[in-house]
């Protein structure tokens, strides 16, 4: 301390200096302590919103995220961090998060998430704990393609090697209690080029474009529902006039609309109708389905009336060999189209892929 410290000691006397020192040198001690333990809760609380954020997207991208869903993504953080976290206090970071996964670019959206290019080992037991979460979801079926589509997005996004992914089953394996060699080849197939090829193909609609940041610009002038309308004549444009009979837009047959909605579609109240197709032997609005701007309603013949939410819808694609096209699992019979013209199958089928993302944006008319 020099010349000063000297002259501070013998003013002070040698135990109050040493005293005072002991203190200074406790506290700056503390300090330091205090500022570790501050930094390591920062750390802590960082790795946790990166793990909600990771967990958003593999739960709401594509899809709806729910409240199931939400609190799911509760669970598991809970299960993660030993801790009861409760949907109640994250509910406003998952909105957030949801909120800036669905106007964000995917790269943008992960660029943020720092455990990607910094801690390889918090970034392969991310990539366990949605397998988990996966299994949770689905009851061990992994069944939905968005599913199996958004790990591998996960797998590319994150730049998992072979390595790292060894680890993230042999991991898996233990907590389920199952062969890790059968653990790796089922996520393995899930997520291989062909698979997510093949999923790629049956379900446009969930396609990631990275030349994309964002969903295309409409033109002023053209409402969703203007979309929906420019879709549909596009669809039937050339095609047979009984199938316009059968497959229309609402407002050009309000009568069979009432009718469809008087036998299938009652819980339509408050929602824009936007199309119907009519599958009734008689032509009478009764048998088909119709899309509102929330909902799909299906009935097929001698079957019990069904619902779709559009948020919820993840695949529309035709059943080989059949005369259905399955959406989200509901089957829709399209039997007296193909007695026109066997092909309408696959238009009525590409019509649904096109529009339903359309319909969502529709406003209920005033």
């Amino acid at each position: 301390m020099g010349i000063g410290f000297d002259v501070f000691k013998a003013n002070v006397g040698w135990s109050l200096a040493d005293s005072l020192m002991g203190s200074v040198s406790n506290a700056i001690e503390k300090n330091a302590a205090e500022s570790a333990a501050r930094a390591q809760e920062e750390k802590e609380q960082s790795d946790k919103n990166d793990m909600l954020k990771t967990l958003v997207f593999m739960v709401g991208n594509n899809i709806a995220l729910d409240r199931a869903g939400k609190k799911s993504i509760a669970s598991v953080l809970s299960t993660v961090y030993d801790e009861n976290i409760s949907l109640f206090s994250i509910e406003d970071k998952i909105d957030a998060a949801y909120s800036e996964l669905k106007s964000a670019n995917l790269k943008q959206f992960f660029s943020g998430i720092a455990a990607i290019n910094t801690d390889r080992e918090q970034t392969c037991f991310m990539y366990v704990v949605i397998m988990i979460l996966y299994i949770q979801l689905s009851d061990e079926k992994l069944a939905l393609p968005v599913h199996a589509y958004n790990l591998s997005l996960i797998k590319k996004f994150f730049a998992i090697n072979r390595s790292e992914l060894s680890q993230c089953y042999t991991a898996l394996g233990e907590k389920l209690g199952k062969d890790i060699d059968d653990v790796a080849d089922v996520f393995e197939d899930l997520t291989s080029e062909e698979s997510i090829k093949k999923i790629e193909a049956e379900n446009p609609t969930l396609v990631h474009d990275e030349q994309k940041t964002a969903l295309p610009e409409r033109s002023v002038s053209k409402s969703p529902k203007d979309e929906v309308e420019e879709c549909y004549k596009s669809t039937v444009h050339g095609t047979d006039a009984e199938l316009s009979e059968r497959f229309f837009l609402a407002d050009t047959n309000p009568k069979k609309v009432l009718a469809a909605v008087n036998a299938y579609a009652k819980n339509c109240k408050g929602e824009e109708i936007l199309a119907l197709y009519d599958d009734s032997t008689f032509c009478n609005g009764k048998v088909g389905f119709l899309l509102s701007n929330k909902k799909l309603y299906v009935c097929n013949s001698f079957e019990k009336p069904q619902e779709i939410e559009l948020a919820s819808v993840d695949v529309v694609s035709e059943i080989p060999k059949t005369l259905l096209i399955n959406v989200s699992g509901v089957k829709i019979n399209t039997s007296m189209a193909a007695c026109i013209n066997k092909s309408y199958k696959g238009l009525l089928c590409d019509f649904l892929k096109k529009v339903i993302p359309l319909a969502m944006q529709v406003e209920v008319a005033k």
